[in-house]
């Protein structure tokens, strides 16, 4: 392409001759704007138009991610059915042993599984018959103080405040019902809470006064829990006798235990001859199996235990 000049002194345009410089400067610019422009053109390209192996990678990307959220959603469903289920077993649990069940998380310890998998059959016998003679011992201990206690009640008139015998004559162990806690209701077949144990007896079996006080309420009814009776014993500890029979006190008479206070029945809303039978201790529901302790030794504890806290269904 040529260029023109202004000539002052022809007063007209003439045509400028580029040198070798000047040639090569153009052919430089053209190529360089030409290299610029394709560079331009193949950006507009790639950014509308994928190459054959962008779309897979593109479908590959978007099949990851839909695998990704299905993956995560299976996690929080398997969360939630975890939770639910450690909820569950603590609920059975605490229904079963009132107590929090153990972490076998933190308590899980390899070294001792370790050694267990690598020990001889001798030295296993060995070290289970010492936590056998152990627990005897600790066992015998446990014996012997109850038997303090016993004494010291038979001694302390003080201590004959504390509902601490079998409100039944000659009832045994196996006589044992539901206990405090959430159990079946005999009628209505709903779950409910139970504030007292269930002992069962023939009707007119003798019940007596678990501790010393005085009759704070009399109660005759055929509904609900029937006729009933409230001791308190002036320490902070009430007991409650439910379903009765017959009532062989008065509202405000002085009891002492052992005393005949009522006989076994069938009154109110009971599926079978039965005492329902409650300890509060300054207002809190207890479980009365814990204050059997003056009647029971160590083995017809735990018996009586284990069956009040199997029963599932109470009886009223």
């Amino acid at each position: 392409m040529s260029r023109y000049k202004f000539n002052r002194e022809q007063l007209k345009f003439v045509e400028e001759k580029l040198g070798l410089k000047g040639r090569v400067a153009t052919v430089v610019k053209y190529v360089v704007g030409s290299f610029l422009l394709a560079v331009l053109y193949y950006i507009i390209f790639a950014s509308i138009f994928n190459t054959q192996q962008e779309e897979v990678l593109l479908k590959e990307n978007q099949m990851l991610k839909s695998q990704h959220r299905d993956a995560s959603e299976k996690i929080d469903v398997l969360d939630n059915v975890i939770g639910d289920l450690q909820k569950r077993d603590r609920e059975i649990y605490l229904s079963i042993f009132k107590s929090s069940p153990p972490d076998l998380l933190n308590e899980y310890n390899p070294k001792l599984y370790l050694q267990l998998d690598t020990s001889s059959d001798i030295s296993l016998v060995s070290y289970t018959s010492d936590r056998i003679m152990f627990t005897s011992f600790l066992a015998k201990e446990q014996t012997d103080k109850i038997q303090r206690i016993y004494s010291v009640l038979q001694s302390d008139r003080d201590l004959l405040s504390i509902p601490a015998v079998l409100p039944i004559k000659g009832m045994t162990v196996t006589q044992t019902g539901a206990s405090v806690g959430k159990k079946i209701h005999p009628f209505y077949k709903t779950m409910s809470e139970h504030t007292g144990i269930d002992l069962l007896s023939g009707v007119g079996a003798e019940i007596i006064a678990t501790a010393n006080g005085t009759v704070t309420s009399l109660v005759k009814s055929d509904r609900d829990r029937g006729n009933q009776i409230k001791i308190d014993h002036n320490n902070g500890f009430v007991t409650y006798y439910a379903h009765l029979g017959d009532i062989l006190v008065r509202d405000g008479q002085r009891v002492s235990r052992g005393m005949v206070i009522a006989r076994v029945g069938n009154s109110g809303l009971s599926f079978a001859p039965h005492l329902h039978y409650e300890v509060r201790y300054n207002g809190k529901i207890m479980d009365p199996v814990n204050y059997f302790f003056a009647d029971l030794n160590p083995g017809s504890y735990r018996e009586m235990l284990v069956i009040a806290l199997n029963s599932g269904q109470s009886m009223d």
